[in-house]
């Protein structure tokens, strides 16, 4: 639903309440689940969660389930649909309130806790990061990122390289390679085993995904295996990927299909369960990249491969991984 298509009276009795119009406000800002909400607002989760249904009833945001959970986020608009308009002029008067920037401070407080969270868990993984990257990686994953990247001389830039997998076969393959991680450790990690394999020539990069250090077009390919489920947005890594790579431009992004999994999100600081291959298609034709080929494979841990990182859970099966090869147009 959309706030075109709902009723005038619906529309605007949604956000005719401050505390609906404090929570679209935010919405505006992040994509937020319920007990996020409850602190930024300070106030009860039921009363959150009643407000929050009549503005989805209107049309103002947007719900995602993923397990027990729920997100939410105000319904995106587009440029010549008559909403942007009118979201503008309510996000206006929402500043106003004069909650507002007690909301700011804690909805930031948010924001920090979760991003401090990611890095003490990836702090604590270091030591073990082949371990878990086993459980999703494939052979025939890996030479089909090589062949869809690597012509001889090609810039690769390798984006959340992690312990560096993949970056003696890029190098080996004749590329020129840049491999960019958030993680201090996990790049020295990488560093060595680079170094180690004879390829002392790539270049190392600590960055974030969302804001990288590169010039526009400066790259014949960009790959990202395994990040986009740990971001807030992932639209908006995958647009700064499709910056950085020349017009007609590879880019390979390696992802886990959507699941249930919720323990992922606990233990290996996933944001989001996977995701739907049409909403990836749809953020990557957003961004300007064409899709080229998609392979999708399956794999089942053995309980002795994932003790550290699941419990030790028996029968355990590890989400399909679907690697799509795009061209930047």
């Amino acid at each position: 639903m959309n706030i075109v298509a709902a009723s005038p009276v619906d529309l605007l009795h949604a956000v005719s309440d401050s505390t609906r119009l404090r929570l679209l406000r935010a919405l505006m800002r992040e994509e937020l689940n319920v007990q996020e909400l409850v602190r930024v607002l300070e106030s009860r989760q039921p009363s959150v969660s009643r407000h929050l249904a009549v503005l989805r009833k209107a049309g103002w945001v947007e719900q995602r389930r993923e397990g027990t959970y729920s997100w939410y986020r105000a319904t995106p608009t587009g440029s010549r649909d008559g909403r942007e308009d009118l979201r503008r002029v309510v996000g206006a008067l929402a500043d106003a309130l004069p909650e507002a920037r007690g909301d700011d401070e804690r909805l930031a407080t948010v924001i920090a806790e979760r991003d401090e969270r990611a890095r003490e868990l990836f702090a604590g993984v270091v030591d073990h990061w082949d371990r878990v990257r086993r459980q999703y990686e494939h052979p025939d994953l890996q030479a089909g990122v090589v062949g869809a990247l690597v012509p001889a001389g090609l810039r690769v830039l390798d984006v959340g390289t992690g312990s560096g997998a993949l970056l003696p076969l890029l190098a080996g393959a004749g590329a020129r390679v840049t491999a960019v991680d958030h993680s201090a450790g996990l790049l020295a990690r990488a560093t060595r085993r680079s170094r180690d394999a004879g390829h002392p020539g790539i270049a190392f990069a600590q960055a974030d995904v969302r804001d990288l250090p590169f010039v526009d077009g400066g790259f014949d390919a960009a790959y990202s295996s395994m990040v986009l489920h740990h971001l807030r947005r992932p639209d908006a890594a995958i647009v700064e990927l499709a910056r950085v790579v020349r017009p007609g431009g590879r880019v390979v992004i390696v992802e886990f299909t959507r699941h249930n999994l919720v323990w992922m999100r606990d233990q290996l600081a996933h944001h989001w369960l996977g995701f739907d291959p049409e909403q990836l298609e749809a953020w990557l034709a957003a961004a300007g990249l064409r899709t080229l080929r998609r392979l999708r494979r399956r794999r089942t841990a053995r309980d002795e491969d994932i003790e550290t990182v699941a419990s030790g859970r028996e029968g355990f099966a590890w989400p399909d991984v679907i690697m799509t090869v795009t061209e930047k147009t």
